[in-house]
């Protein structure tokens, strides 16, 4: 699973999970508004609450499929707008003998190996960001560290 990258699932789902949120943080930080608010960020899921996810294609689908946790954000899913990576996530909540193909895919990407190994280099990314504000140097902290 690659950031800022669209991604097709098996079942037709065309998703792309987002750092914008992320970049708009850092770009807050170096101008002075939002410091307290990087520096909170300490782990991997902190960084969750600054990604989003946009489903491209297929929306209809996974919200037939995901009925029952989709309704507060069945709108912007539809309407191709940002949705928090959390929320994205509780789609999937399920017991364990249920049959979810969506779920399934999605959890195989955001628990593999790759997504923590870009967490992490965001997470790299930030502690520059917040050294380089701790000692006043005006360069933003490059944020595409590879991933298409």
């Amino acid at each position: 699973m690659y950031l800022d990258k669209i991604h097709s699932l098996q079942t037709g789902v065309s998703l792309e999970i987002s750092t914008i949120a992320l970049r708009a943080l850092i770009r807050d930080a170096m101008a002075g508004q939002r410091t307290t608010e990087l520096t909170k960020i300490c782990g991997p899921m902190d960084l969750y609450d600054y990604l989003s996810v946009v489903v491209y294609k297929g929306a209809e689908g996974l919200i037939c499929r995901r009925h029952a946790w989709v309704d507060e954000i069945k709108n912007d899913l539809l309407a191709g707008r940002p949705v928090s990576f959390r929320g994205f996530d509780k789609l999937f909540w399920r017991t364990l003998d249920e049959e979810d193909p969506d779920g399934d895919e999605w959890y195989r990407l955001t628990s593999g190996e790759e997504f923590l190994s870009q967490l992490l280099s965001l997470l790299g990314i930030l502690r520059s960001a917040n050294r380089r504000l701790l000692h006043k140097i005006d360069v933003l902290p490059d944020l595409k560290i590879g991933w298409a």
